[in-house]
Protein backbone atom coordinates (compact mmCIF):
# COMPACT_ATOMS: atom_id res chain seq x y z
CA UNK A 1 0.00 0.00 0.00
CA UNK A 2 1.55 3.33 -1.00
CA UNK A 3 1.86 5.45 2.09
CA UNK A 4 2.95 9.02 2.62
CA UNK A 5 4.23 9.74 6.12
CA UNK A 6 3.95 13.25 7.53
CA UNK A 7 5.77 14.25 10.71
CA UNK A 8 7.02 10.69 11.19
CA UNK A 9 10.64 11.86 11.13
CA UNK A 10 10.08 13.66 14.44
CA UNK A 11 8.56 10.56 16.00
CA UNK A 12 11.42 8.35 14.85
CA UNK A 13 13.83 10.90 16.34
CA UNK A 14 12.03 10.39 19.65
CA UNK A 15 12.64 6.66 19.35
CA UNK A 16 16.36 7.10 18.81
CA UNK A 17 16.52 9.38 21.84
CA UNK A 18 15.14 6.47 23.89
CA UNK A 19 18.32 4.44 23.12
CA UNK A 20 16.24 1.30 22.68
CA UNK A 21 15.56 -0.43 19.35
CA UNK A 22 12.38 -1.88 20.86
CA UNK A 23 10.85 1.61 21.04
CA UNK A 24 11.54 2.18 17.33
CA UNK A 25 10.02 -1.19 16.49
CA UNK A 26 6.92 -0.33 18.54
CA UNK A 27 6.51 2.93 16.62
CA UNK A 28 7.03 1.43 13.18
CA UNK A 29 4.53 -1.37 13.80
CA UNK A 30 1.93 1.08 15.13
CA UNK A 31 2.30 3.44 12.16
CA UNK A 32 2.24 0.50 9.73
CA UNK A 33 -0.98 -0.87 11.23
CA UNK A 34 -2.67 2.52 11.09
CA UNK A 35 -1.55 3.08 7.49
CA UNK A 36 -2.99 -0.29 6.46
CA UNK A 37 -6.34 0.62 7.98
CA UNK A 38 -6.73 3.80 5.91
CA UNK A 39 -9.10 3.22 2.95
CA UNK A 40 -7.45 3.51 -0.44
CA UNK A 41 -10.62 4.86 -2.02
CA UNK A 42 -12.52 7.98 -0.98
CA UNK A 43 -15.25 7.18 1.49
CA UNK A 44 -18.74 8.48 0.62
CA UNK A 45 -19.25 9.19 4.32
CA UNK A 46 -15.93 10.93 4.81
CA UNK A 47 -17.36 14.35 5.68
CA UNK A 48 -17.80 14.67 9.45
CA UNK A 49 -21.25 15.23 10.89
CA UNK A 50 -22.44 16.24 14.28
CA UNK A 51 -19.07 17.54 15.45
CA UNK A 52 -16.69 14.77 14.41
CA UNK A 53 -13.02 15.57 14.76
CA UNK A 54 -12.00 17.28 11.46
CA UNK A 55 -8.85 15.39 10.47
CA UNK A 56 -9.20 16.90 6.99
CA UNK A 57 -8.40 20.32 8.45
CA UNK A 58 -4.74 19.27 8.59
CA UNK A 59 -4.46 18.86 4.84
CA UNK A 60 -4.86 21.11 1.85
CA UNK A 61 -8.01 21.99 0.02
CA UNK A 62 -9.72 19.24 -1.89
CA UNK A 63 -7.98 16.46 0.03
CA UNK A 64 -10.05 13.56 1.31
CA UNK A 65 -9.96 13.47 5.11
CA UNK A 66 -10.73 9.73 5.13
CA UNK A 67 -7.27 9.10 3.62
CA UNK A 68 -5.47 10.54 6.64
CA UNK A 69 -5.19 9.48 10.26
CA UNK A 70 -3.95 11.38 13.28
CA UNK A 71 -1.73 9.66 15.83
CA UNK A 72 -1.26 10.95 19.37
CA UNK A 73 2.36 10.65 20.48
CA UNK A 74 2.92 10.72 24.25
CA UNK A 75 6.32 10.34 25.88
CA UNK A 76 7.30 10.35 29.55
CA UNK A 77 10.78 10.68 31.07
CA UNK A 78 11.28 9.91 34.76
CA UNK A 79 14.42 11.01 36.63
CA UNK A 80 14.71 9.21 39.95
CA UNK A 81 16.80 7.73 42.75
CA UNK A 82 18.70 4.88 41.05
CA UNK A 83 17.66 2.02 43.35
CA UNK A 84 13.99 2.58 42.49
CA UNK A 85 14.29 1.59 38.82
CA UNK A 86 12.55 -1.78 38.95
CA UNK A 87 9.75 -0.55 41.19
CA UNK A 88 9.03 2.37 38.85
CA UNK A 89 9.07 0.14 35.79
CA UNK A 90 6.26 -1.92 37.35
CA UNK A 91 4.10 1.21 37.55
CA UNK A 92 3.27 1.15 33.85
CA UNK A 93 -0.17 2.79 33.81
CA UNK A 94 -0.10 5.88 31.59
CA UNK A 95 -2.22 8.00 33.89
CA UNK A 96 -1.08 6.52 37.21
CA UNK A 97 1.16 9.52 37.80
CA UNK A 98 -1.66 11.99 37.12
CA UNK A 99 -4.42 10.50 39.25
CA UNK A 100 -3.12 11.77 42.57
CA UNK A 101 -5.44 14.77 42.37
CA UNK A 102 -9.10 13.94 41.84
CA UNK A 103 -10.21 17.56 42.04
CA UNK A 104 -12.00 18.72 38.87
CA UNK A 105 -10.53 21.63 36.99
CA UNK A 106 -6.89 20.79 37.71
CA UNK A 107 -4.29 20.67 34.95
CA UNK A 108 -3.94 16.92 35.45
CA UNK A 109 -7.70 16.32 35.19
CA UNK A 110 -7.89 18.45 32.04
CA UNK A 111 -5.01 16.54 30.42
CA UNK A 112 -6.56 13.15 31.20
CA UNK A 113 -9.92 14.28 29.83
CA UNK A 114 -8.36 15.55 26.61
CA UNK A 115 -6.28 12.41 25.99
CA UNK A 116 -9.09 9.97 26.77
CA UNK A 117 -11.45 11.91 24.50
CA UNK A 118 -8.86 11.77 21.74
CA UNK A 119 -8.02 8.06 21.73
CA UNK A 120 -6.55 6.76 25.00
CA UNK A 121 -8.43 4.81 27.69
CA UNK A 122 -8.17 5.46 31.42
CA UNK A 123 -6.59 2.05 32.07
CA UNK A 124 -4.12 2.10 29.14
CA UNK A 125 -0.53 1.13 29.77
CA UNK A 126 2.63 2.44 28.13
CA UNK A 127 3.34 0.77 24.80
CA UNK A 128 7.06 0.89 25.52
CA UNK A 129 8.71 1.43 28.91
CA UNK A 130 12.38 0.86 29.70
CA UNK A 131 15.27 2.25 31.66
CA UNK A 132 17.85 4.36 29.85
CA UNK A 133 21.29 2.67 29.95
CA UNK A 134 23.71 4.06 32.54
CA UNK A 135 21.21 6.70 33.69
CA UNK A 136 18.59 6.94 36.42
CA UNK A 137 15.90 7.60 33.82
CA UNK A 138 12.85 5.59 32.75
CA UNK A 139 11.58 6.43 29.25
CA UNK A 140 8.04 5.55 28.25
CA UNK A 141 6.14 5.91 25.00
CA UNK A 142 2.50 5.46 24.02
CA UNK A 143 0.75 5.96 20.69
CA UNK A 144 -2.97 6.19 20.05
CA UNK A 145 -4.91 6.81 16.87
CA UNK A 146 -6.87 10.03 17.09
CA UNK A 147 -10.55 9.24 17.11
CA UNK A 148 -12.34 10.46 14.01
CA UNK A 149 -15.71 8.90 14.86
CA UNK A 150 -16.71 11.18 17.71
CA UNK A 151 -20.18 12.62 17.23
CA UNK A 152 -21.72 15.41 19.23
CA UNK A 153 -24.72 13.23 20.03
CA UNK A 154 -22.60 10.29 21.17
CA UNK A 155 -20.21 11.79 23.73
CA UNK A 156 -21.28 15.39 24.07
CA UNK A 157 -19.83 18.55 22.57
CA UNK A 158 -17.32 18.82 25.41
CA UNK A 159 -15.63 15.54 24.40
CA UNK A 160 -15.53 16.69 20.78
CA UNK A 161 -13.88 19.96 21.80
CA UNK A 162 -11.32 18.12 23.93
CA UNK A 163 -10.33 15.83 21.06
CA UNK A 164 -10.08 18.78 18.68
CA UNK A 165 -7.61 20.48 21.00
CA UNK A 166 -5.13 17.68 20.29
CA UNK A 167 -4.88 18.90 16.70
CA UNK A 168 -3.18 22.01 18.05
CA UNK A 169 -0.11 19.86 18.84
CA UNK A 170 0.45 18.98 15.18
CA UNK A 171 3.97 20.25 14.41
CA UNK A 172 3.90 21.99 17.81
CA UNK A 173 4.99 19.56 20.55
CA UNK A 174 4.19 20.56 24.13
CA UNK A 175 6.17 19.63 27.21
CA UNK A 176 5.24 19.64 30.88
CA UNK A 177 7.60 18.97 33.79
CA UNK A 178 6.83 18.51 37.47
CA UNK A 179 8.24 16.96 40.65
CA UNK A 180 6.37 14.55 42.88
CA UNK A 181 7.03 12.25 45.81
CA UNK A 182 5.97 8.61 45.46
CA UNK A 183 5.97 5.80 48.00
CA UNK A 184 7.48 2.60 46.61
CA UNK A 185 7.59 -0.89 48.07
CA UNK A 186 9.82 -3.86 47.21
CA UNK A 187 12.77 -1.60 46.38
CA UNK A 188 15.93 -3.66 46.04
CA UNK A 189 18.24 -3.24 49.03
CA UNK A 190 15.68 -1.30 51.09
CA UNK A 191 13.63 -2.68 53.98
CA UNK A 192 10.07 -1.38 54.00
CA UNK A 193 8.57 1.40 51.88
CA UNK A 194 10.74 4.08 50.34
CA UNK A 195 9.66 7.61 49.45
CA UNK A 196 11.30 8.75 46.24
CA UNK A 197 11.22 12.15 44.60
CA UNK A 198 10.98 11.90 40.84
CA UNK A 199 10.91 14.44 38.04
CA UNK A 200 8.25 13.59 35.47
CA UNK A 201 8.48 15.11 31.98
CA UNK A 202 5.67 14.61 29.47
CA UNK A 203 6.00 15.42 25.78
CA UNK A 204 2.82 15.49 23.71
CA UNK A 205 2.52 15.94 19.96
CA UNK A 206 0.40 14.92 17.00
CA UNK A 207 1.62 13.06 13.94
CA UNK A 208 -0.33 12.51 10.73
CA UNK A 209 -0.03 9.80 8.10
CA UNK A 210 -1.90 9.60 4.83
CA UNK A 211 -2.16 7.78 1.55
CA UNK A 212 -0.96 9.23 -1.72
Amino acid sequence: MPCKLMQVHQVIFLAFKLYDPASLQYMLEFFRNVAQSIPTEASPNASPEGGAVPIDSLGGRGEDGSKRAGIIVLREDLDFYRAAARALLRQDGIFSGLKRSNEPGTTEAHLIEMLTAGGFNHDDRWGHRAGEPNKAVVCSLALARLRSDIRGNDMGNNAVGMAQKLLLFWRKPARRCWWEGVDLSDVEGVDGPLKVWIRRVWTLEMSVIGLR
